[in-house]
C-alpha cells in the first residue's frame, strides 16, 4: 500500500512539473521576436522613350517573393508570415542602369514610385521633386512610421516607377528599384 502511495505521489509531482514546463515553454515561445531587414527583390523597370512633357512616363513590373519563407529562414522555422506584427519601409532607391548625358534623372521634373501586393491592391506611393542636374540614383523619401504589414502578406508585388518629364527622352530608360523593409515578427 505504501509503495502505491509513493508511486501516486511521484506521478502527481511529475505531472505538475511537466505542466509547469510546458506552460513556461509556451510563454517563452510567445517572447520570441525578431527585427528583420527584408528586401523583396531588385526589380528592373523599363520606361519607354517619350516626348510627352505634359503627362508622365511610367513602367511597372511584377515580382514574386515568398515573405513567409524569408521569415522562416531567418527565425529557424520558429515564426512565419502570420507572426508579422509590424512592417515599415526603410528605403526605396532608384538606379539608372543605362544613363547617358541625354537620358538621365535630370529629364524628370518629378519622380514617383509605388507598390502593391496581391493581398493589398491599393498602391502605396512615394514621390519627390527632382532638380535639373545629371543624376543616376534617386533615394525616394520614405516615412518610417507608415505601417505596411498588410502588403507583406502577399507573394506577388507590383512595382511602378515613373515621373513627369521636363524634357523628352530619346531612348528607353532602364531603372532598377530596390525596396527595403524593417519587419518585426513575434511569437
Amino acid at each position: 500500500m505504501r509503495k502505491s502511495r509513493i508511486l501516486f505521489a511521484s506521478a502527481m509531482v511529475m505531472t505538475c512539473l511537466g505542466t509547469a514546463y510546458l506552460q513556461s515553454c509556451s510563454k517563452i515561445a510567445s517572447l520570441v521576436q525578431y527585427d528583420l531587414t527584408l528586401q523583396t527583390a531588385s526589380t528592373e523597370i523599363v520606361l519607354p522613350p517619350s516626348s510627352d512633357t505634359v503627362g508622365a512616363a511610367t513602367g511597372s513590373q511584377e515580382v514574386h517573393y515568398n515573405v513567409d519563407s524569408f521569415i522562416k529562414a531567418n527565425t529557424a522555422n520558429v515564426l512565419g508570415i502570420a507572426n508579422i506584427t509590424s512592417a515599415k519601409l526603410t528605403s526605396c532607391k532608384l538606379t539608372l542602369l543605362n544613363p547617358t548625358t541625354a537620358n538621365n534623372f535630370a529629364n524628370f521634373r518629378s519622380a514617383s514610385g509605388s507598390f502593391y501586393s496581391n493581398t493589398n491592391t491599393t498602391p502605396y506611393s512615394l514621390s519627390l521633386s527632382n532638380p535639373d542636374t545629371y543624376g543616376t540614383v534617386l533615394d525616394m523619401p520614405v516615412d518610417p512610421n507608415v505601417e505596411l504589414k498588410g502588403y507583406l502578406n502577399g507573394t506577388n508585388f507590383t512595382y511602378t516607377v515613373g515621373g513627369s518629364l521636363r524634357r523628352a527622352t530619346s531612348d528607353s530608360i532602364r531603372v532598377k528599384i530596390d525596396v527595403q523593409y524593417s519587419v518585426h515578427v513575434q511569437g
